[in-house]
């Protein structure tokens, strides 16, 4: 049993291991060092990147070509500092990491600062929809309750203080549900205006 446990355990280090390693033996095996930083570039990776892959070629007795590297990497944040990808990466609340420091970065940043601004007006209008949604549900819940105990109150099986204390228990459920179905209708418009601003903010700046 033991013997089974330790090799279990060296199993799951080994697929944590794998899962953290940028590289496979092949890839490390047959590495572009210059295709590889494109691609890095591409996808806004920092320098610090080539560590990893250093750590993940080096049991396999690879070490990366710094300079392919990194030219291949300029050449894909060349292509990954642009307005487009800045307003892409502000749009899912992406935290820049000052990958595009002199090249085009002002342009890059202001992209990506829209792109947020329109981030968090969806997170708002996300909000108010849960919001709404929870306000439905509830309005449900007061009238399933206001119908079961007003069926009760009807079927005369009741003694009269029962059926006086259920009597006064609807009033407040209805009280509660008249409110409740204001604040829904609120909820509604407050959405309707989220999204126009949404819309509105989508369709004032346009990036490429």
């Amino acid at each position: 049993m033991y013997l089974i446990k330790n090799i279990l355990l060296l199993g799951f280090i080994s697929l944590a291991f794998s899962a953290c390693s940028t590289l496979s033996k092949s890839e490390c095996l047959t590495a572009n060092w210059n295709t590889v930083g494109y691609g890095d570039g591409t996808k806004g990776y920092k320098a610090s990147r080539i560590s990893q892959h250093r750590s993940a070629c080096a049991e396999y007795g690879i070490a990366p070509d710094l300079k392919a590297y990194t030219a291949g990497r300029n050449q894909g944040l060349d292509q990954y500092c642009i307005p487009l990808t800045g307003y892409n990466k502000g749009l899912s609340g992406y935290a820049y990491n000052g990958v595009c420091s002199g090249k085009n970065e002002r342009a890059f940043v202001d992209a990506l600062n829209y792109g947020m601004v329109i981030y968090k007006a969806n997170r708002r209008l996300s909000s108010l929809k849960r919001k709404y949604d929870n306000q439905l549900n509830y309005i449900s819940q007061l009238e399933g309750d206001l119908h079961f105990k007003e069926e009760q109150i009807i079927s005369g099986k009741l003694s009269k203080v029962k059926a006086l204390m259920l009597l006064n228990e609807t009033k407040e459920i209805a009280e509660e549900l008249g409110k409740t179905k204001s604040n829904l209708r609120n909820l509604q418009m407050d959405i309707n205006d989220q999204a126009g601003e949404v819309a509105d903010l989508t369709q004032r700046r346009q990036f490429r």
